[in-house]
């Protein structure tokens, strides 16, 4: 238990830190940025690319991301503490 309970706290940091930088742009191809933020925050130029017009709705995503990653530590410090008093029982 106790390696499941470190294994979940290091992906949660591991999602809460590259958020911004690898992890949301990997949402941003698998679900579409206009699905993100909205096809009327998209403006797109010529050449392929595009900004956004709404941050905020970006800011939610990047947040959204960030949540999950601090749950999921939070369930694995939970897994530590849990194997812990389990220990501790059976000693």
């Amino acid at each position: 238990m106790k390696i499941i309970g470190r294994l979940l706290v290091l992906i949660g940091a591991l999602i809460v830190i590259f958020s911004n930088k690898i992890v949301f742009p990997g949402l941003e191809r698998l679900v579409g940025i206009e699905n993100i933020v909205g096809k009327e925050n998209v403006h797109y130029f010529p050449d392929g690319s595009y900004v956004f017009t709404n941050p905020g709705a970006m800011a939610r995503w990047i947040w959204s991301v960030a949540a999950i990653g601090i749950i999921i530590s939070v369930t694995g410090i939970w897994v530590l503490i849990r194997a812990r008093k389990g220990m501790k029982i059976s000693n």
